[in-house]
């Protein structure tokens, strides 16, 4: 009767302080359980590592505090100074709730001080963690104080009435549309940016007419004609189009022609490259009305009106392949530059040839408008294509418009030649 009066007078101090609705044995937890932070409870978030220089001496085997509970729990000593510092991981931050899994049995009911810091290490908030003795078993207790501010590190203090078994820590990661990661029930893709028109929505939905696939989102257009998803008329003419199609007349509208009994474009069409019958062979694509080489991995730029545009690439390892440096070497990756285009409408091309292996990872692309008469303007913008052509995979298509001379040149993400990222594999 002692131990079921000091449990049941933790729990009402507990209520008092806003915290008295989560304490549960793990055994008899329901998978309904919910977060107040809005997040989803089934996709825990478990501390992975323990921050050595920060956390006590005294602590016992504080690395059995990391990953889900197994039953083995690290030990805090009755001594408030003691600290065990959990790291929940890079990229990993979450944001107001915090699970903690104790070990039984106790003899008392005890409290320990929580803090919660950010990713560089500062302090955020802090709150009160209550253990209620319970017998035999794991147990948890959530800890909650109405925060939003994202955290990385939790330090728990030692207790005073009584040793703390930590079995593990749980926070509850926040879903951040844009950040390349695709987490939770709200995110159907996350391509590392919050622009709509790419494929991927500022909300991290998939926009009509795309299929998006990987971390980050990769979107490619679906070709509604190729595939017979279209709902054109027997008497008209599909037309693919980024993000839908279209339905001509037989008149087959320009650009398109009408090559035999089919309307197609010139621009990309690998049987009438250029024109009717103009077939692009093996080992080669069409680009801009052009037959290009085709290879493992292949970046093309072309432009609305003639003048000097330059292409660049940032590749994974850090290098930019452009006009002045062509490669193919270390100092590119293996990639290379293949024409400089001065005049007309390109296309520029970067390109990992046959038996090259493209680095994994993110790239960035660059179009800079450089030498146009008139220089581009939103009045006279130079409107640019860009397509990504990957083995067995879907073309990735960029359009856009320049409507300035860039004011300083460099190919990183947010710098203003910066047009579009991918990645691989």
């Amino acid at each position: 009767m002692k131990r079921g009066g000091i449990s049941w007078g933790w729990a009402a101090l507990a209520c008092l302080l806003g915290a008295c609705d989560v304490e549960q044995r793990v055994d008899d937890a329901p998978r309904e359980e919910v977060s107040r932070a809005g997040l989803d409870p089934l996709e825990p978030n478990y501390a992975d590592a323990v921050v050595s220089g920060s956390t006590s001496p005294s602590v016992l085997n504080p690395g059995a505090a990391l990953g889900a509970p197994d039953g083995v729990a690290a030990t805090l000593p009755m001594d408030t100074t003691a600290s065990l510092m959990l790291d929940l991981g890079e990229g990993q931050e979450a944001t107001g709730l915090l699970t903690v899994y104790y070990r039984g049995p106790r003899e008392v009911a005890s409290q320990s001080t929580v803090l919660f810091l950010a990713v560089d290490g500062s302090h955020l908030y802090g709150s009160t963690l209550y253990v209620v003795p319970r017998g035999e078993g794991t147990f948890t207790w959530t800890v909650w104080n109405g925060q939003t501010i994202p955290y990385r590190y939790v330090v728990l203090r030692g207790p005073a009435e009584a040793p703390l078994l930590v079995d593990a820590v749980q926070g509850l990661r926040a879903v951040v549309c844009g950040d390349g990661v695709i987490y939770g029930a709200e995110e159907r893709c996350d391509d590392g940016n919050q622009l709509s028109g790419d494929g991927c929505s500022s909300i991290c939905r998939v926009e009509p007419g795309y299929a998006c696939s990987g971390q980050p989102s990769v979107c490619a257009d679906v070709d509604e004609c190729a595939n017979g998803t279209d709902t054109c008329a027997p008497e008209e003419v599909c037309v693919n189009t980024q993000g839908g199609f279209q339905c001509q007349p037989p008149a087959c509208l320009p650009p398109n022609i009408v090559c035999g009994s089919a309307c197609v474009d010139p621009r990309t069409s690998n049987d009438h490259c250029g024109g009717c019958g103009n077939v692009c062979g093996a080992g080669s694509a069409c680009e801009a009305g052009v037959c290009v080489d085709t290879a493992p991995l292949q970046i093309t730029a072309t432009w609305s009106r003639p003048g000097d545009a330059d292409l660049a690439v940032l590749t994974p390892g850090g290098r930019v392949i452009d006009y002045s440096n062509r490669g193919p070497d270390a100092n590119t990756e293996y990639g290379q530059f293949d024409v400089d285009v001065q005049a007309g409408t390109g296309p520029e091309t970067i390109f990992w040839a046959a038996g090259r292996i493209p680095p994994v990872g993110t790239y960035s692309i660059c179009l800079a408008a450089i030498g146009f008469d008139p220089p581009p303007s939103p009045s006279n913008p130079v409107g640019y294509t860009i397509r990504v052509r990957r083995p067995n995979r879907p073309d990735y298509v960029v359009t856009g418009s320049r409507t300035q001379v860039p004011s300083s040149w460099g190919c990183y993400f947010g710098s203003p030649t910066y047009a579009t990222s991918f990645g691989t594999p």
